[in-house]
């Protein structure tokens, strides 16, 4: 049989668009664009995938983002060792994860898509996951992560759990480095390796080759004394990750592994609320209950997610105004009417009639106050109705059958206080989810470029907020808004897989630019310059303003400003009346232009042809 022909790779820049042939290079090695100088990364065929970039190492396989040409979607694919094959070591245990995580449908669960050989090489192809591990969450946040956010993934691994346990699989290794996210910030369970494939073995089992824990910080009691644990010890590890994610820290620490996984069999970790004290006392209880020493003591999966489900309730619910004193307060076992009551032959009869006019007088002037409010209120609404109604067939193209009502900050007073207006729109829990996820993002953009020092934090708060809320009410948030959202509040590199409206493909790519600029140290850009990556964003953002319909908020709104946000960039024009994020920077940009060294290539228009951000730039380097 005549050998196969090598499979041509091209590619296209995401900078330029010029079609590019790459199969002569190395894989994953790194080239310029010869048109723009915009850096790709080569890939490499894999049967029917295309590898586009390495994403991580373990002890027993390579992971790799790919895509699915088929399909033509973006999947995860975990390819066996080689070293480890090449030792002569069975993929036996590396496919058997593969089936077990097929097992458990659950959406807590990373799915299974296939898995094989090919080539020698045996593989799994799953979801890709783009938001990375709650390790590295961790890792990037330096410290603690957020309370309400932390407990929705929580609660929804332990769901996923508690199916897995259903079906009489025992995961025996959760830690934060096997809870993924995908764009979404949804949790999913992952690396099912060790399922099953331990149950009954001793405490060896759970070694590495060199004889460390594979997990010290969050091994159960019982598998360190015995070697064996059930569905209780999942909860105990899934306990003491949830105490590290909102602490920062590891619920025990010591610096000889065998002395760290023995402290857990011999007294309880720190109360969590002492570590960190805006975590409320209930919270604190269910960690310490799920870590408790004996099995038998620790809560079900069902009741965890119960008692998280009421913490957050309690979380959102508004705090009680300061009750009066008690010496001002009547007492409950007297009559209501004891506080009026007078001596008989006390009150004048004369006076009888004035009490009662004051009283009426009272009535009158709260009636009054009354209806100047609901005129004040409610005649701006009967007076935009009008202008809502004329934008109805634009909000129909852009969400569907919602009324336009739907959207209160789309009134003539929104564009002079967009910033109130709209989070007095997403602060209304009555609206639906799609303008509360709207109303967000336009809050967080004015933050942004406002250059708030808190403005990502405000965004990711929000966001946790609507998630929550639509979680507990047994609805899914709509997965468009919701990354609209996400991609102002961390950093993007990979878009999900859902179709966009012309509206929030733009709101999508603004995010990235200003989440970009406002991530940008003014003190210390690469040698001076913006980045090339940022100011190529404004032709594909240009491009996506003039697809929207006419009418289109987003263009009244943000339209104009975009020629001043790229002049003040490229140094061509600062202006004073720039928001303070461009203005932080013209005046460096305007230093670099002189110096010759701004414009990312032959042109520096805002109509050339540039692309968006390349997927395996990080904004992390912004």
């Amino acid at each position: 049989m005549a050998e196969q022909t090598p499979r041509r790779i091209k590619i296209a820049c995401p900078g330029c668009g010029q079609k590019l042939d790459v199969s002569e290079m190395p894989p994953f090695s790194r080239v310029n664009c010869p048109a723009c100088a915009f850096e790709l990364i080569v890939p490499k065929w894999f049967n029917n995938y295309l590898l586009e970039s390495p994403e991580g190492k373990g002890g027993m396989a390579v992971v790799y983002r790919a895509l699915d040409i088929a399909l033509d979607r973006e999947v995860a694919i975990k390819i066996f060792n080689p070293d480890l094959a090449a030792q002569g070591v069975s993929p036996d245990l590396f496919l058997h994860e593969a089936r077990i995580a097929a097992t458990v449908n659950h959406p807590a669960v990373v799915p299974i898509y296939s898995c094989g050989e090919w080539g020698g090489s045996a593989y799994i192809v799953m979801q890709y996951m783009g938001g990375g591990t709650l390790e590295s969450r961790l890792r990037k946040a330096k410290g603690r992560l957020p309370v309400m956010e932390t407990c929705r993934w929580i609660r929804d691994v332990c769901e996923g759990l508690d199916a897995a346990r259903e079906l009489g699989v025992v995961h025996h290794d959760i830690k934060p480095a096997n809870i993924l996210l995908d764009l979404d910030s949804n949790a999913k369970i992952s690396d099912f390796g060790l399922s099953q494939a331990v149950s009954g073995k001793s405490a060896s089992a759970f070694l590495d080759p060199s004889g460390m824990w594979l997990s010290p910080q969050y091994v159960s009691p019982e598998k360190v004394l015995t070697g064996e644990e059930g569905p209780e010890g999942d909860l105990y590890s899934l306990g003491a990750s949830f105490y590290h994610l909102l602490t920062g820290e590891p619920p025990f620490r010591a610096d000889d592994t065998q002395e760290l996984v023995n402290m857990r069999t011999q007294r309880d970790p720190v109360s969590p609320d002492l570590v960190r004290p805006d975590i409320t006392p209930a919270l604190a209880s269910l960690i310490l209950d799920m870590m408790d020493r004996d099995p038998a003591a620790r809560p079900s999966y069902k009741q965890v997610v119960t008692r998280i489900n009421d913490a957050l309730r309690a979380i959102m619910r508004p705090a009680p105004s300061p009750a009066a004193p008690e010496k001002d307060a009547p007492s409950s076992s007297a009559p209501p009417r004891k506080v009026f009551s007078v001596p008989a032959g006390r009150v004048d009869p004369s006076k009888k009639h004035s009490f009662r006019a004051s009283h009426l007088t009272l009535l009158l002037i709260l009636l009054f106050l009354m209806s100047s409010f609901c005129l004040l209120v409610f005649l701006p609404r009967f007076a935009d109705k009008r202008s809502l109604l004329d934008a109805a067939p634009v909000l129909k193209a852009l969400y569907g059958d919602l009324p336009p009502e739907s959207f209160p900050f789309l009134t003539d007073s929104f564009y002079e206080s967009p910033l109130l207006d709209a989070e007095l729109a997403f602060s209304d829990p009555d609206f639906p989810p799609e303008t509360r996820y709207a109303a967000a993002w336009v809050s967080g953009m004015c933050r942004l470029l406002d250059a708030a020092p808190s403005a990502v934090e405000s965004v990711a708060e929000m966001g946790d907020r609507l998630r929550s809320e639509a979680s507990l009410a047994g609805t899914q948030p709509p997965r468009a808004d919701a990354y609209c959202l996400a991609v102002l509040s961390r950093p993007d590199t990979n878009p999900p897989n859902v179709y966009f409206s012309a509206e929030q493909h733009a709101r999508v790519l603004m995010g990235r630019l200003v989440r970009s600029v406002y991530d940008l140290d003014p003190d210390s850009p690469e040698n001076g310059r913006i980045p090339d990556r940022i100011l190529a964003q404004f032709g594909a953002l240009r491009t996506a303003f003039r697809s929207l319909p006419d009418g289109s908020w987003l263009v009244k709104l943000y339209g104009a400003r975009l020629s001043d946000w790229h002049d003040a960039l490229s140094g061509a024009a600062p202006s004073d009346d720039l928001e303070p994020l461009f203005r932080r920077l013209s005046g460096k940009s305007a230093t670099a232009k002189r110096q010759g060294n701004i414009l990312p290539g032959p042109s520096g228009s805002v109509d050339s042809p540039f692309g968006i951000a390349s997927p395996v730039t990080s904004p992390d380097k912004d």
